[in-house]
C-alpha cells in the first residue's frame, strides 16, 4: 500500500512537472508569464498539500489551519516612519506596513490571490447602476480593540476627517474629490454619493488605503490636535499598538479579543536598522527574522547555499512593486525647462545601473505604471545614455559656461544643485556619486545632499529640495493623479516636482471618470507618452519585491499580492519567544 501511494505521488509530480513545462514553453513570449505562472504554482501547492483556502472575515486562511500559536516576527526596516497616523501627509510606506491591516481595518480588502475587493468590516455592499451610489452594510460582530462596536458613525467620521481642509492629509484627501457626501442610514448601513463616476470609487470609499478610525478615540474639535497625534494608533485590527521606542522599534501585540480569526504570531516587531549590512548581520545572528535586502545583497545570498539552509530568499513581481526615479523640482531655476530635464536623463547610464549596481535584478522603466501591466506602454524606449546629446540640449536651453570655470551658468546663476536622498540607503549614495561624476562631464555640478528618511519626507512636502531620488510604491489599481496632476502641487500634495501640463491634467481627469478598463489603459499610455516627453522624473528602474525570511516560519507562501503573515506560524519546537 505504501509503495502504491509513493508511485501515485511520483506520477502526480511527474504529470504536474510536464504540465508546467508545457505551459512555460507556450507562455514564454507572453508579457503575462509571471501572472499565469504564479497561478499555476499556487494551484500546484494547494493540490499537493491538500490544504484548501476559505475566505473568513476578508482574510485568506487555511481550511484547517495547520499551525501552532506563539512566537514573534521581528522585521528589520530600513527607515523609521514619521507618524503612525493613516490620515497624514507624513505617512509613508513604512507607516502603512505597520498600521493598515494590522491596527486599522478597511470596509473592503483585496483578496491575496484573486486581487479583487472583498468585504472585511462590511458584510456586503451595493453599487447603483450609474456608479453614483455605494451602500455598505456593516457586520454586526465587529469591534474596536477596547470593545466598542464599529458603526456607521465611525465610517462617516473617518471620511469627514480625511476631507477636512484643516487636516494635513492632502495626499489622501485627493482620492475623495469625487465623493459628494456620506450618509448614515442606520448604525449598520452607510451610503456614499458620488459627484461623478470614479473607477477607484469602491476602493476609496471602502477605505482600503487607511482603514476605519474609532470616532470615540480620535474625535477632535481642533484639527491641529489631530495632526499632532503621531503615535498610539487604535483600531479594530488583529494587532494592538504596544509601544514605539523612537529610534529603535515599534511593537505590536496580538489583539486577544479580535473579532475575527486571530493570527498565530503573538507579536510583530518592526526594528529600525538603517544600514542594510547591519540588517543582514542581525538576520544571520537571528536577532531579526525578516529583512528587505538590496539587489546586490539578494543576488549574492541567492547563490549562497549555506545561507539558504537557514533563510528563504524570495523574489516576486506584484502590482505593488515600487518604481524608482530622480525628481527634478520645476520650481527651481534649473529644471523648469524641459530640455534641461531631458539632458539630465541623458547623463544617467541606466543600463549600467541595472546591470552593474543592481546585478540585473531590475528593469529599466520609462514611466510610472507597473512595468508588467496594461497601463504601461512597452513600445516607449528609454532615452539613451548620451553625454553629447545632453550638452546639446543644455546649450539650447541657454546653460553655457560663460566664465570658463567648468560649470555652466545662465543669467548669472551657476548650474549647481543639491541632490537629496535618504542616507539610510547605501545604494542611493552610489547613485548620487554616479550622477555627480557624469554631470561634471557636461559642466553641471551636483552636490550630494543626504538626510535621514524622516527629514527627507518633511523636505519633500515643504518643497525644500532641488532634485532627489526615491521610489513610489505601486498600487493595485493605478491612479497617478496624486503624483502628477497640477492640483496636487499646493497644500503639501504629492506632486513634489511641481509638474504642470494641461494635456496631462485632462487625461488624468478622463482616466478617473472612465469605468472602461480598456479605454483607461489607452489613456494611461497617452499619459505615459507625455511623461516620457516631459521628463518630470528620470524614471530609473522597477524591481521585484525581495525578502529574506528565517526558515523557522512555516506557511510562508507567496500569493499574487505577496506575503500574508497572518497565515504564518512557528512550530512549537522552533519557537523562541514567549
Amino acid at each position: 500500500m505504501i509503495n502504491e501511494r509513493r508511485t501515485a505521488t511520483s506520477l502526480i509530480f511527474i504529470v504536474l512537472g510536464v504540465i508546467i513545462a508545457l505551459q512555460l514553453l507556450s507562455m514564454f513570449r507572453s508579457k503575462r508569464l509571471y501572472k499565469r505562472l504564479n497561478k499555476t504554482v499556487a494551484t500546484w501547492t494547494d493540490a499537493v498539500s491538500g490544504v484548501g483556502r476559505t475566505r473568513v472575515a476578508g482574510h485568506t486562511t487555511a481550511g484547517e489551519y495547520p499551525g501552532d500559536e506563539g512566537d514573534w516576527l521581528i522585521w528589520a526596516m530600513h527607515a523609521e516612519p514619521k507618524t503612525l497616523s493613516p490620515i497624514s501627509v507624513d505617512q509613508d510606506i513604512y507607516a502603512k506596513w505597520i498600521t493598515v491591516g494590522n491596527i486599522f481595518e478597511p470596509l473592503l480588502n483585496y483578496d491575496w490571490d484573486e486581487i479583487s475587493l472583498v468585504p472585511l468590516l462590511a458584510q456586503s455592499y451595493e453599487v447603483s447602476a450609474d456608479g453614483l451610489e455605494i451602500t455598505f452594510h456593516l457586520r454586526d460582530d465587529i469591534y474596536f480593540s477596547d470593545g466598542t462596536p464599529v458603526t456607521s458613525d465611525d465610517v462617516i467620521f473617518t471620511y469627514e476627517t480625511i476631507i477636512n481642509p484643516e487636516v494635513d492629509a492632502a495626499d489622501v484627501s485627493n482620492l475623495y474629490v469625487d465623493v459628494a457626501r456620506a450618509v448614515k442610514i442606520n448604525d449598520r448601513i452607510v451610503k456614499f454619493y458620488m459627484k461623478r463616476p470614479y473607477f477607484k470609487a469602491l476602493e476609496v470609499v471602502g477605505f482600503w488605503d487607511t482603514g476605519i478610525l474609532p470616532r470615540h478615540i480620535y474625535a477632535f474639535t481642533d484639527a491641529a490636535r489631530f495632526n499632532e497625534r503621531v503615535s498610539n494608533p487604535a483600531g479594530s485590527g488583529p494587532y494592538l499598538f504596544e509601544k514605539w521606542d523612537v529610534g529603535s522599534e515599534v511593537v505590536l501585540r496580538r489583539n486577544e479579543n479580535y473579532w475575527g480569526p486571530k493570527p498565530k504570531l503573538k507579536k510583530v516587531i518592526y526594528k529600525f536598522i538603517p544600514n542594510n549590512i547591519a540588517s543582514l548581520q542581525a538576520l544571520r545572528s537571528h536577532q531579526v527574522d525578516m529583512m528587505i535586502p538590496d539587489m546586490e545583497q539578494f543576488a549574492d545570498l541567492l547563490a549562497d547555499e549555506e545561507f539558504r539552509k537557514e533563510f528563504t530568499c524570495v523574489s516576486y513581481w506584484n502590482p505593488g512593486a515600487p518604481f524608482f526615479y530622480m525628481g527634478w523640482n520645476q520650481n527651481t531655476p534649473f529644471f523648469s525647462d524641459r530640455r534641461v530635464r531631458l539632458a539630465m536623463t541623458h547623463i544617467v547610464n541606466r543600463s549600467q545601473i541595472v546591470s552593474k549596481l543592481l546585478k540585473g535584478q531590475a528593469e529599466i522603466i520609462t514611466g510610472p505604471f507597473y512595468v508588467k501591466g496594461n497601463q504601461n506602454d512597452p513600445d516607449i524606449k528609454p532615452r539613451p545614455y548620451d553625454l553629447e546629446k545632453a550638452k546639446e540640449l543644455l546649450d539650447e536651453a541657454g546653460w553655457i559656461d560663460t566664465d570658463g570655470d567648468g560649470v555652466r551658468d545662465k543669467n548669472g546663476v551657476p548650474f549647481k544643485f543639491n541632490f537629496m536622498y535618504s542616507s539610510q540607503y547605501i545604494f542611493y549614495q552610489r547613485i548620487a556619486k554616479l550622477l555627480k561624476d557624469e554631470a561634471a562631464k557636461v559642466g553641471v555640478e551636483v552636490i550630494p545632499d543626504p538626510y535621514e528618511w524622516s527629514v527627507v519626507i518633511g523636505r519633500l512636502t515643504d518643497r525644500k529640495f532641488e532634485a532627489m531620488i526615491m521610489g513610489w510604491g505601486g498600487d493595485i489599481v493605478e491612479d497617478v493623479y496624486q503624483v502628477f496632476h497640477s492640483s496636487q502641487i499646493e497644500n503639501r500634495g504629492s506632486n513634489y516636482v511641481a509638474f504642470r501640463n494641461d494635456q496631462a491634467d485632462i487625461i488624468m481627469e478622463q482616466i478617473r471618470l472612465s469605468m472602461d478598463e480598456i479605454y483607461r489603459d489607452r489613456l494611461s499610455r497617452q499619459l505615459h507618452r507625455i511623461l516620457h516627453e516631459e521628463q518630470p522624473y528620470t524614471f530609473l528602474y522597477a524591481r521585484p519585491t525581495f525578502r529574506l525570511v528565517d526558515k523557522r516560519f512555516a506557511n510562508t507562501r507567496v500569493h499574487r499580492l505577496g506575503f500574508n503573515y497572518f497565515e504564518w506560524y512557528v512550530p512549537k519546537g522552533l519557537q523562541k519567544y514567549n
